[in-house]
């Protein structure tokens, strides 16, 4: 099956208003070049003019079985599409019979031939799998470079911390970077993040040691308890990862969060059966989507989607996430939101005593999983799990004890009436507990004000909100996610 493109799709496709505006401008001024088609018609390639002095070459396959096209440019460009491949389609849709029939290059043709062998072998019934081999030397090796990478940040760390903020020079930024891709080779990428975002915060902005130690000097309050924070979460990944290795666990460790440690300290990635054979499946649950959110990680260049459901029959907030690095997302999506209710009857919760487990079921499996038009009782079924903000507060409070757990969460409060307190907006429940709502630093996208109007038209109701800790002032704030309202269901983000 081939795309059919239309100006209306190709709208759709745009990720914003410039980006199609700027094809638009590509198309007018002729910067398409040598534009020609296969000799079905399906495979539409050529030349773009950019800013460089090389044309960036462009191409469009529309055999791909999907909702739409595979677009490719050479262009360095992170948008997807980019301005040249949206220019390609909206010069198609206009004159794209009188391009010209011609060979299409070979590397296309190899391209287009591996995609359809893997569309083919997705489509293909699973064939039965041996049982895996369990390659015990490679285990007792990477299990022993993990080991040496912990000894070599447990020293670090003390080295960091010896040196203090005030004293750190050029050598030290280089020496936490080094340290980084050494905590990623052993495959141990949590801490490999938090140090490469420990060495983006504590980087000065002059030249030369002296400069940087000045500028070190002047970090604001809230950048010095973000590094704190960072290294008390680095000595925590020590102090544990080592005991994950002895095959031990701290005293009070259960089973689950020890689990959670394998793969958040020790890179452990988890596959299906293994959470099954675990003891994490979970059957027969009807999840709707309270909010989804994006989010573009420039340090570790991966981008997540993460969509909050809600578990209509026990009350828990789950997180169906999809990950993906940013070089792939010209030929990968990241999962989209979902507008009703998925009722699933076989899936998985990852290991971890959070508020936000993370799910994740077969999507290959037949059946497996059917999404259904949102309904009433759906609204009302949330309503009936809201809690008061004591009980959210707690349930925070708990989670905060480990540093290595999430210092948020996202969960339904039961909200008896908004006002205001000054200029914030405030949400008080039935026993007058408060909470004062604001959008956090860096949040994926704004919606205090959007909730301030939603609150107006449609009064108190059930409020979808991230708890989180402000280490500054020490307190918990909100920030609302959607607000479910005299039968509506209202997404105050995206």
């Amino acid at each position: 099956m081939s795309v059919v493109l239309t100006e209306q799709s190709i709208v759709e496709m745009a990720p914003n208003d410039k980006a199609l505006l700027d094809a638009r401008g590509i198309v007018r001024k002729g910067a398409l070049r040598k534009l020609a088609r296969s000799e079905d018609g399906l495979l539409v390639f050529g030349l773009c003019q950019g800013s460089g002095g090389s044309p960036y070459q462009v191409s469009m396959d529309l055999a791909t079985g999907a909702d739409r096209p595979t677009l490719r440019c050479t262009c360095p460009s992170r948008q997807f599409p980019c301005k040249h491949e949206l220019g390609l389609m909206l010069a198609f849709v206009d004159k794209g019979k009188t391009f010209p029939v011609e060979q299409p290059p070979a590397d296309l043709l190899d391209k287009r031939a591996k995609m359809t062998a893997r569309a083919e072998k997705k489509a293909a019934p699973a064939a039965a799998e041996a049982p895996r081999k369990v390659d015990k030397t490679a285990q007792a090796k990477k299990a022993k470079e993990q080991g040496e990478a912990l000894d070599t940040l447990e020293q670090f760390i003390v080295d960091l911390v010896a040196a203090g903020l005030g004293g750190l020079t050029d050598k030290h930024i280089r020496a936490l970077v080094n340290q980084s891709k050494r905590m990623a080779d052993a495959d141990m990428k949590g801490a490999a993040a938090a140090l490469q975002r420990l060495a983006a915060i504590v980087s000065g902005v002059g030249e030369g040691d002296e400069a940087d130690v000045e500028a070190r000097r002047g970090l604001s309050e809230a950048q010095q308890t973000r590094v704190a924070s960072m290294i008390t979460q680095l000595w925590v990944t020590v102090r544990r990862g080592k005991r994950a290795l002895e095959g031990k666990a701290e005293d009070g460790t259960t089973r689950s969060q020890a689990d959670a440690e394998l793969e958040s300290i020790l890179g452990k990635r988890w596959l299906l059966p293994e959470l099954e054979e675990a003891g994490y499946a979970i059957g027969d649950r009807r999840l709707l989507e309270l909010a989804h959110e994006r989010t573009d990680d420039h340090v570790t260049e991966m981008a997540t989607a993460t969509g909050y459901m809600l578990d209509l029959d026990d009350g828990s907030v789950v997180r169906e996430m999809s990950i993906l690095p940013f070089r792939v997302l010209r030929f990968e999506k990241l999962r989209p939101s979902r507008a009703g209710v998925v009722e699933v009857k076989k899936a998985v919760l990852y290991p971890g005593e959070i508020i936000n487990r993370r799910i994740r079921w077969d999507e290959k499996l037949p059946d497996n999983a059917n999404e259904r038009p949102r309904a009433l009782a759906d609204i009302e079924a949330a309503h009936r799990h809201a809690r008061p903000l004591d009980a959210l507060l707690k349930a925070l409070r708990n989670q905060l004890k480990n540093p290595l757990y999430p210092p948020e969460a996202v969960m339904l409060l039961a909200v008896q009436r908004f006002g205001a307190l000054g200029d914030e907006l405030v949400a008080e429940d039935a026993a007058g507990a408060r909470l004062v709502l604001r959008d956090p630093e860096g949040a994926p996208f704004s919606t205090t004000s959007t909730l301030r109007r939603a609150a107006a038209a449609f009064g108190p109701g059930t409020l979808a909100v991230r708890l989180y800790f402000e280490p500054i002032s020490r307190a918990v704030y909100g920030q609302g996610l959607a607000l479910l309202a005299d039968g509506e269901h209202l997404r105050l983000g995206t």
